[in-house]
Order: C-alpha cells, then sequence, then structure tokens
C-alpha cells in the first residue's frame, strides 16, 4: 500500500521568485518588452532555422522522388 502522506519538497522559494519575475516583467512597458521578444528571437534563431532544415531533410528522404 502506498504512503499516503508523501512528503513533496518545499518549493516555495521557486514560486516566489517566479512571481517577482513575472511582477517586473508586467512592469515594464510594452517597447521593453518588445525589445525583449526581438532579443529572444534573435537568439533561438539559429535553433528554429536547423529545426525547419531537419524537417525538410526528412520530408526529402521521405518523398517517393528522393
Amino acid at each position: 500500500m502506498k504512503n499516503r502522506h508523501s512528503q513533496y519538497p518545499d518549493i516555495s522559494d521557486i514560486l516566489a521568485h517566479k512571481a517577482a519575475g513575472r511582477r517586473q516583467r508586467a512592469a515594464l512597458s510594452f517597447a521593453e518588452k518588445l525589445v525583449i521578444l526581438d532579443a529572444l528571437k534573435e537568439r533561438v534563431g539559429p535553433i528554429v532555422q536547423a529545426r525547419e532544415f531537419r524537417r525538410r531533410q526528412k520530408l526529402k528522404s521521405m518523398s517517393p522522388r528522393g
């Protein structure tokens, strides 16, 4: 029989940190949020391009013409 009183780790510090981050982002102006979004897109651009390349390669190898 399973123990009904499982001990879970205390994550209150993690939740507090997440809430503080949300408050900080909510306090930013729309223009500041757009700057952050542009920087994020720039950082993940190579990852997206690699994924699209792999997807095209996979589709090309699956096509009957090869």
